[in-house]
């Protein structure tokens, strides 16, 4: 009788357990639904070969320094003539810098600067003198120079009282300059410093132009 109550106690609880497995599966199901599925990993995609940035080249030039700047390219040289150079004496400037117009007669004036320095110069006088009238808005004016081989030349120049700066440019027969006044005054000479001297006899010109005002002015052309 003992026997028969304990074999109907098993029975018993593989019933409880056959009842509960299902149970325990459908709890799990439902746990595991609410779980978001795994997400696969994205495949690579292709990049397109345009986007790739290409290096960029490098420069092979040096870097200039902070607070410095790059050397200027230099000037092209001036033209040099072929027929005319510069004879230099620092001893004929003072005849022209003591000399004094008296603003009466430009060609009585400019004869009289040039007289003041044939004592250091020895030259005389060539050609006439020759006059004009001018003004600052004028076009430059152009005289001739008969230059002759084997000598040298000094151009002097006398403004009126209206003339403030008179400008004096020699250029040789290719219009090459070869010399020009280095005052801003109405007494110029080319050279104040020396003389321009030929190897060539050359077609030259004396080349007149007014830095400011407005009058008349005489120019004597001096040689060896």
């Amino acid at each position: 009788m003992a026997f028969t109550h304990s074999r109907q106690s098993a029975s018993v609880v593989l019933l409880h357990a056959a009842v509960a497995l299902p149970l325990l599966v459908s709890m799990a199901a439902c746990a595991g639904a609410d779980q978001p599925p795994p997400v696969s990993p994205p495949a690579p995609s292709a990049i397109a070969p345009a986007a790739v940035a290409s290096p960029q080249p490098t420069s092979s030039a040096s870097p200039v320094p902070a607070g410095t700047t790059s050397p200027a390219a230099k000037p092209p040289a001036a033209p040099t003539s072929a027929v005319a150079t510069v004879k230099s004496d620092d001893s004929w400037v003072d005849c022209h810098r003591s000399y004094q117009a008296k603003l009466n007669d430009v060609s009585k004036d400019v004869a009289a600067m040039a007289a003041s320095c044939k004592s250091v110069t020895k030259f005389t006088q060539v050609g006439s003198t020759l006059k004009g009238t001018q003004a600052d808005n004028d076009p430059p004016q152009t005289l001739p120079l008969d230059a002759k081989a084997g000598h040298c030349y000094r151009a002097y120049a006398q403004a009126s009282e209206g003339i403030k700066d008179l400008d004096l440019i020699v250029k040789d027969s290719s219009g090459i300059v070869i010399g020009q006044d280095s005052t801003d005054d109405p007494s110029p000479v080319a050279m104040e410093y020396g003389a321009l001297c030929f190897s060539k006899d050359d077609k030259a010109s004396i080349v007149i132009a007014v830095g400011a005002g407005k009058g008349d002015y005489a120019v004597q052309v001096w040689s060896d």
